[in-house]
């Protein structure tokens, strides 16, 4: 699937990581209809519903089990119940994911993601992409607020917590 590029950069610009990050100099114009169309093909193209759906399937299987003894049309009911849930949680993501693109991306840039995410090299990116996640576990303990106040409290005397503030390093 091409679904993990989106993914990452859904995620990343919902948590307000990247150049949407940024503050702003003017408040944004809402989108056109065709950016928000571009942004909802990009955001719908994503491994990450393939994992909420796997996920789902073993979810189902405990609410059942948590609901007791079903008859069979309980069973198909209750599963029932469930997938449409899904489903309604996954087009608000899907919903929540193109607002996020199309305040961040011109119709230029959305029609240029979509088109290298059907390229060979762009299935090839996404489904490695999503496997590379873990790598960023290596960045445990990296807190640039706090690492560039330590270093600025250090080094200039500013940032400093509040009981120990030193004399600035001699820049001789």
């Amino acid at each position: 699937m091409r679904r993990g590029i989106a993914s990452i950069l859904g995620i990343a610009l919902l948590a307000g990581v990247g150049p949407g990050a940024l503050p702003q100099t003017s408040p944004a114009a809402p989108p056109s209809a065709e950016t928000m169309a571009l942004a909802r093909k990009v955001a719908a193209r994503d491994d990450f519903f393939v994992m909420i759906e796997t996920a789902a399937s073993s979810q189902i299987g405990q609410i059942e089990t948590g609901l007791g003894d079903l008859t069979p049309e309980q069973k198909v009911k209750a599963e029932a119940i469930a997938k449409a849930k899904l489903a309604d949680g996954m087009n608000r993501i899907v919903d929540l994911m193109a607002e996020a693109y199309a305040a961040r991306f011109t119709p230029d840039q959305l029609r240029a993601i979509d088109t290298f995410l059907q390229t060979p090299a762009g299935a090839a990116y996404s489904q490695r992409l999503i496997s590379l996640l873990p790598t960023l576990q290596n960045l445990k303990g990296f807190d640039l607020s706090k690492d560039t106040l330590a270093e600025t409290c250090v080094q200039i005397g500013k940032g400093c917590p509040a009981k120990a503030a030193p004399k600035p390093a001699d820049t001789k």
